[in-house]
């Protein structure tokens, strides 16, 4: 009798410290689950920055790739481009290589300001920036990148004795970039200039345009006429989608 009273306290207290085991197995998890620290998690992000803010901009391009550099300085502008009070940053950047007899593949490159003096990159367009060699004897077609009015215009200028040129307007709106204007010119340089001959100029937001048409472009004098119109808004082209080498019709049709 001894031995079986003592088997069922035996029996009793392993059979306590087994529900005890269970309730201290259960706990654990849920206080490891548990939110961390803000100081763990402070730590944690100085460990791992986010490659996309950075305070030199120039780290945002991709490898292989570096900042366009001419005699008067890298081909960069500065200003708000998304309208929050910070200045932005927009850039032109080059293959550090390229194909044998071929310039350069460019690339526009656009990056927000942040607060603290960071930048994020918003965008990369690889077919936005005509190359070194695609503006015929002129030369290097890349007139020149500004801001004006809270958007960027891009122009370029090319030809030889018949010249050409282009500017694009594009702003960042509906959190993204869009082609907002446009005007395309050319003339023949011995007898006209770029305010007298043949240009168009679209305003893509309201689908109004003027068109400055030259009568006779052979006369020693050549006159012109203009005309105005509406077209339509058509949907706006994004500046993912814009190439430099492309038509009219991308953003026409």
């Amino acid at each position: 009798m001894k031995f079986f009273y003592y088997f069922m306290v035996f029996a009793f207290m392993m059979g306590l410290s087994a529900c005890q085991a269970d309730e201290l197995t259960t706990a654990v998890p849920n206080a490891m689950s548990e939110e961390p620290t803000a100081s763990i998690r402070v730590k944690k992000e100085e460990a791992t920055p986010k490659m996309s803010e950075v305070k030199n901009p120039a780290i945002l391009m991709p490898e292989g790739w570096q900042q366009l550099v001419r005699q008067s300085g890298s081909v960069r502008v500065e200003g708000d481009l998304n309208k929050d009070g910070i200045q932005d940053i927009a850039m032109v950047i080059e293959k550090i290589e390229s194909a044998e007899d071929q310039a350069p593949e460019r690339a526009l490159l656009i990056a927000f300001g942040n607060k603290d003096g960071t930048y994020t990159r918003s965008i990369m367009a690889d077919k936005a920036i005509l190359k070194a060699d695609e503006g015929g004897i002129w030369g290097d077609p890349l007139a020149d990148i500004h801001i004006d009015r809270g958007s960027l215009v891009v122009s370029f200028y090319g030809g030889s004795n018949d010249r050409w040129y282009g500017k694009y307007r594009f702003r960042f709106q509906n959190e993204d970039w869009y082609l907002i204007g446009a005007t395309m010119g050319s003339f023949y340089s011995g007898t006209m200039t770029e305010t007298t001959g043949d240009e168009e100029d679209y305003n893509l937001l309201t689908g109004d345009y003027v068109k400055r048409i030259v009568d006779d472009p052979k006369a020693e004098k050549p006159t012109s006429h203009t005309i105005k119109g509406n077209m339509g808004k058509k949907k706006l082209l994004k500046l993912s989608d814009f190439v430099a080498t492309g038509s009219t019709d991308q953003f026409l049709k």
